[in-house]
């Protein structure tokens, strides 16, 4: 797959839309994502069904599939409708929403579980990244529990190529995205810091001169009663 051709950054809609399914192939298989997932699906072991939101969902798999498939009522939402439109075919036992994280207010205490998957970089700015904490724990019931996985590599609206593809993001480093964590009221359970090669050459994204080794957090958190 060719990158789409910009004369400046692209939206994060953009490059998803562009992306689209071959996203999954090439960020399968990292195993600290699938822990952080049996993680979340132990916590909610005596809340069937959970209610369950994965924000910046892709394709709905893995998250979304793996605790629809155990019974969980699950929302993804996301802002590429390239991304909507396979989740809805694919993970057809979970609901799934077309809408910016930004512009999303579901009301208090609603969740069980909330897991962000590399979802809060593209486009938005670490003020915007600290909001989002701290709806995410607003929206959370007491009890319920909260990943959060991400490229901590601190900056704030960097143009940067990825995965081929201009785009702006930003991020807050590990040390400082679990204080934050902690800022908000959650209970941090576990955090590590882990390293991925994405599979773009294989899934047809991008050259090879357009990946790079990531570095990658993970942070596993509660809302205490």
């Amino acid at each position: 797959m060719a990158a789409l051709e910009a004369t400046g950054p692209l939206t994060a809609e953009e490059v998803f839309d562009d992306i689209g399914p071959a996203y999954e192939v090439a960020f399968s298989g990292i195993p600290p994502q699938s822990a952080s997932i049996e993680w979340i699906k132990s916590q909610l072991e005596n809340r069937k069904p959970a209610k369950c939101l994965d924000i910046g969902c892709g394709t709905g798999r893995p998250v979304c599939s793996e605790l629809a498939k155990i019974g969980h009522d699950v929302l993804g939402i996301d802002i590429s409708s390239a991304m909507i439109e396979n989740a809805r075919e694919k993970v057809p036992d979970a609901v799934f929403q077309k809408i910016d994280v930004a512009d999303y207010n579901p009301g208090p205490t609603i969740f069980d579980a909330i897991s962000v998957m590399f979802s809060m970089i593209a486009s938005v700015t670490q003020d915007q990244i600290r909001q989002n904490i701290q709806n995410i724990y607003d929206w959370l019931k007491p009890g319920g529990v909260f990943v959060f996985g991400t490229v901590p590599i601190p900056g704030n609206n960097l143009e940067i190529k990825w995965m081929g593809r201009p785009i702006v993001v930003s991020s807050l480093d590990a040390e400082e995205t679990v204080l934050w964590i902690r800022k908000v009221g959650f209970e941090v359970v576990h955090h590590e810091v882990s390293t991925f090669t994405p599979n773009a050459v294989q899934a047809g994204i991008c050259e090879e001169a357009d990946i790079w080794e990531e570095t990658h957090l993970f942070v596993y958190a509660r809302k205490q009663l």
